[in-house]
């Protein structure tokens, strides 16, 4: 080759490289833009004789200076950093809403109860008790004002994540056209790669790393590259891209989803994008904003629930139960809304399913989803959402309604045909903010007073003491039906009389005739007392209830000469006792041999788990008739001296101070006509006239038929009565009617308040049981719903609801602070990733200066070369002419 051909490929090499360089330096601040180099090449050499002779050279391509690997790490750090930056924007704003004094819960709490105290301080007070109805009506505003907030912010998460989408399609739609490009380049370009064109799509796949997790496949007999989001999602295959679109969600209405549309099937994905923006949107919005909307809902619900019960066990001023203070947490309107169905759920859309709590104490703020997985309809299977563990599972019964309770809230199934591949997301708190709301709008109806009162009678003649009565219920917590002794308006029904037989033993009676009170239904007669400790009278178990034995009846038992049994026939006693948590049953059999005493009967009862079986027996002696007559009681002869030895008085006093019918556990007590006698433990009892003479025995109802007469040489053996107590679940049946009733009729034995005696009671000494009409200076009701703000009513009956609220901002405020750590850390990488992207592949004005001189130089040179190539040229030519 000539020397000016080797000048002239000196000129276009050197002119390309200067081309290169200066299309590096305007390029400098473009994003995304590699530095791109020539790649120069000698021309292959001439062999010349003596040797290989150079032709000069040419420049064999045009590269980008680009290392993957920092362009893979640049893209991840993208992705981190955006995740981390926009769930911190997001999670500062909910930490600022809880946190400050002027919007979050506490000041509002603090002062509805602050108002309490001041009214349970003057009861009478009615500028304390409408500013009550203020700070309430602040506190409802207070609990909807950060619902709504909550709300807006998941609009405008919606909002943000409609745009991240519109944004991720463009960049889809512009990969996919730069995938087709680039092919076409290639094609045309002899294999030599488009850097321009790679380098914008480096650059849209840096911003698609923005929205969320991107991986990126090249083809291996391309430059295309497929690419995925999420956990695997395809977005971009080749030169095809796949749209996303916002849909709502099929769980909430007020959420969105994210989904592939193709050929109008719809695939939701929400659940597979991770990183980057919408990665952080959707991670703050199904944990930290649904946690926020579930955390004050719990509090509103457990606020609502529990003042609501003691708000309802008061009385106010117009001696009336005190109801609701605020809305019902088992509203029906409420109770349904706590229940979404999926969308695709199988036709017809005729199930109907409610959530009512059961138990504010034990909620969470869980979400739960109900599924019908099969292998029957009717099998189901209840998923906590937090950790995806089963709660419970199991099969519907084929007749409906039906319940599934757990954690502190029941589900009802009450009808409709559901199916196997049913789903319904449960949320017992979600709304509870939102669905709180005042019921008291008049101060007359703020219930301050106990609804019962108590009283000892001024003529008691020991120290028994009874203590002021605590209000549990006015409705069956199993029921929800009100208890048979607050059924009536402004009374108690009925009021009651505590009488003690004895020091040791009492009874509590119906007194709605103080002067004549009766048993109560069901009884309860010859209640054990010991002095000393503090003595419950009533039960607290809601479900317990209570039957009695049939007694006998002295004019079936007969009356023979030298009486030895009761009467009593054999009867067998089946137990069963089903677990009303689990649901397991148990049974277990009592037998009952014929002319067993009471006492007897009622130590084999008790021996039963959930059975408590108090005996006693009672016989009636009057009409003393003769002169004459003898009279022995279970073999001890009873003797009366004169003036009157037929007196039932002396009687009485004779059959008291008989140590050894003492030492039996028998009382006599007289009313001048009548003497009854009763055994405490339910042993049987035996009367015998011995002389001349006669006397009448009766036993009181229900098995009295009427009094018989025992003349001189006969007696009588009479049995005694069976009190039988079950707990909640217990209940039994016997063979035959003998003892019991075959099907024993059982009353609920649950007052709704609990009464204490503690003293030493002397016998006669009783204590009255009333309402509380004209109680207005009464302040225990209204001191008990102040004693809620400091009691552990929330989370397994451990945190107050102030508690439960520093709770909810603490962890806001934690992740708060660990996400501005995060955002700080992953910007620092961010950084360094971006930084060592551009100390290898970014444009350095320098170095580009430099080689600009460089090239110059060389193309001067070369420019040179051609010059002395033409002058020898020229040269020769003038040598020869």
């Amino acid at each position: 080759m000539s020397l000016i051909n080797i000048g002239l490929s000196g000129i276009k090499v050197n002119q390309s490289a200067l081309a290169t360089t200066g299309n590096n330096v305007v390029n400098t601040n473009t994003p995304g833009y590699s530095r791109q180099h020539n790649v120069i090449e000698s021309n292959p050499s001439q062999y010349i004789g003596v040797g290989y002779q150079g032709t000069g050279a040419n420049t064999a391509n045009i590269i980008r200076i680009n290392d993957q690997f920092l362009t893979n790490q640049l893209r991840a750090d993208t992705t981190v950093f955006h995740e981390q930056d926009t769930y911190l924007s997001q999670i500062e704003q909910l930490d600022s809403l809880l946190a400050d004094v002027t919007t979050g819960l506490t000041p509002a709490m603090n002062n509805f109860f602050a108002a309490l105290q001041g009214g349970a301080d003057d009861p009478t007070s009615i500028p304390e008790r409408q500013l009550i109805l203020s700070e309430a009506e602040g506190l409802v505003a207070r609990f909807s004002s950060l619902y709504t907030r909550l709300e807006d912010q998941q609009t405008l998460i919606n909002q943000e994540m409609s745009a991240n989408i519109s944004e991720i399609n463009s960049l889809a739609a512009g990969i996919s056209q730069l995938n087709r490009a680039i092919t076409v380049a290639l094609g045309s370009g002899q294999d030599k790669f488009p850097n321009d064109l790679l380098d914008q799509r480096d650059e849209k796949l840096r911003e698609l790393a923005e929205f969320t997790h991107v991986t990126v496949i090249e083809r291996s007999n391309s430059q295309e590259v497929d690419v995925l989001i999420g956990n695997g999602q395809p977005l971009v295959i080749g030169d095809v891209y796949n749209s996303l679109q916002q849909v709502q969600s099929v769980n909430d209405p007020l959420q969105s989803d994210i989904a592939f549309i193709d050929d109008d099937s719809i695939q939701v994905i929400s659940s597979e994008i991770t990183g980057g923006k919408i990665g952080a949107l959707l991670d703050f919005r199904d944990n930290m904003l649904s946690q926020a909307f579930n955390g004050i809902g719990l509090i509103a619900v457990g606020l609502a629930d529990t003042m609501n019960h003691q708000h309802e066990v008061g009385m106010n001023l117009e001696d009336r139960l005190g109801g609701l203070f605020f809305t019902d947490v088992n509203d029906r309107e409420v109770a349904e809304a706590r229940v979404y169905g999926d969308p695709n759920n199988a036709d017809p859309d005729d199930r109907v399913l409610f959530v009512e709590i059961e138990d504010a104490s034990q909620l969470t703020t869980d979400d739960y989803t109900l599924e019908f997985n099969g292998p029957t309809n009717n099998s189901y299977t209840l998923i906590r959402n937090s950790d995806e563990s089963v709660v419970q599972s199991g099969r519907l019964p084929a007749v409906m309604p039906s319940t599934i309770s757990v954690e502190g809230f029941e589900i009802t199934l009450e009808s409709g045909s559901f199916q196997v591949g049913d789903s319904f997301l449960i949320r017992p708190t979600h709304t509870g903010a939102r669905d709180f709301g005042m019921v008291v709008d008049r101060v007359e109806e703020l219930a301050f007073a106990s609804a019962i009162r108590t009283d000892a009678d001024l003529g008691n003649t020991g120290s028994g003491v009874i203590s002021q009565g605590q209000m549990l219920d006015v409705n069956s917590p199993l029921t929800n039906q009100p208890l048979s002794t607050f059924s009536m308006p402004n009374e108690l029904s009925p009021p009651m009389m505590v009488r003690f037989i004895n020091e040791s033993y009492y009874e509590v009676l119906d007194a709605t005739d103080p002067a004549n009170p009766v048993p109560l239904n069901p009884p309860m007669n010859n209640r054990l007392y010991v002095p000393g400790v503090s003595n419950e009278v009533f039960a607290n178990d809601p479900g317990q209830t209570a039957t009695s034995s049939l007694g006998g009846d002295i004019a079936n038992i007969g009356v023979v000469a030298a009486p030895t049994v009761n009467g009593y026939s054999a009867q067998t006693l089946t137990v069963t006792n089903r677990d009303p948590d689990t649901g397991l049953v148990n049974t277990s059999t009592v037998n009952i041999a014929a002319n067993d005493s009471a006492k007897v009967i009622a130590d084999q009862l008790s021996q039963v788990e959930g059975v408590s079986a108090t005996a006693y027996s009672v016989v009636e002696i009057s009409n003393f008739v003769g002169a004459g007559m003898g009279l022995s009681i279970n073999g001890q002869a009873i003797t009366v001296t004169a003036p009157d030895p037929y007196d039932p008085d002396h009687v009485a006093d004779a059959i008291n101070s008989n140590p050894n019918l003492a030492g039996q556990n028998l009382l006599a007590v007289s009313d001048g006509n009548t003497i009854t006698l009763r055994s405490m433990t339910g042993d049987d009892i035996t009367v015998e006239v011995t002389g001349a003479g006669s006397v009448d025995l009766d036993t009181p109802d229900p098995a009295g038929a009427g009094a018989v007469t025992v003349n001189a040489g006969n007696g009588a053996t009479i049995g005694g009565f069976v009190d039988v107590e079950m707990a909640h679940g217990v209940s039994f049946v016997g063979s035959n009617s003998n003892i019991f009733q075959a099907n024993p009729t059982v009353q609920p034995t649950y007052k709704g308040f609990m009464v204490q005696i503690s003293g030493e009671p002397e016998a006669n000494d009783f204590f009255m049981i009333e309402y509380n009409n004209g109680g207005i200076s009464d302040n225990r009701n209204a001191l008990a719903m102040v004693q809620l703000e400091n009691s552990g009513t929330l989370d397994g009956g451990v945190n107050t609801y102030n508690e439960e609220y520093a709770q909810l901002v603490e962890t806001i405020g934690t992740v708060t602070n660990q996400k501005k750590i995060d955002t700080d850390s992953s910007e620092v990488l961010l950084r360094q990733s971006e930084d060592a992207w551009s100390e290898v592949s970014g444009v350095n004005l320098d170095e580009e200066a430099g080689r600009l001189i460089q090239y110059q130089a060389a193309y001067n040179a070369s420019a040179q070369v051609v010059s002395v190539a033409q002058e020898l040229f020229d040269t020769l030519l003038n040598a020869v002419r």
